[in-house]
């Protein structure tokens, strides 16, 4: 599932303050690669403006610089141009680009309900999981009654 962010929204910054203090938006992606991590999506984050550092994002987080257009107008005209806006959620605290990206098809969430959806992905039980652990092959073949001479 494709997650959209609004950067600056979520981390409080404008686009000019972002630039001149780079630590909060790091913060935020490195925030956003850990909960990759844990079992979430594909993470886009759309940041206003541009940065002309472009440093390295870290694992599982895409980034995009919206200039000269705003993050908003970034996510709305990209939304138009996808055959499947209804497999994106987008994750602000903007309800006006909330409300606009509905009307576009795709969903819409605060970072509140993406945080408290990511935590209860990392809490359920996972195929994945079991997949990794050991397998005890003698305790198979005893489960379905298997011959071991003849295995």
């Amino acid at each position: 599932m494709p997650y959209w962010f609004d950067g600056n929204n979520l981390i409080g910054q404008s686009a000019a303050r972002a630039r001149a203090d780079a630590e909060m938006r790091e913060a935020f992606l490195s925030k956003l690669s850990s909960l990759h991590r844990s079992g979430g999506g594909r993470f886009l984050v759309y940041f206003d403006g541009d940065d002309p550092d472009r440093r390295a994002t870290p694992p599982g987080v895409s980034v995009r610089y919206s200039a000269p257009a705003s993050s908003d107008d970034a996510i709305l005209n990209r939304l138009k141009e996808i055959q499947r806006p209804a497999e994106v959620i987008v994750v602000t605290n903007d309800r006006a680009l909330m409300a606009r990206c509905r009307n576009g098809g795709a969903k819409a969430i605060n970072w509140e309900e993406f945080i408290t959806k990511m935590q209860s992905r990392s809490n359920a039980p996972s195929t994945r999981r079991h997949a990794e652990q050991p397998v005890d092959v003698d305790d198979w073949i005893d489960y379905f009654g298997l011959d071991k001479t003849k295995i």
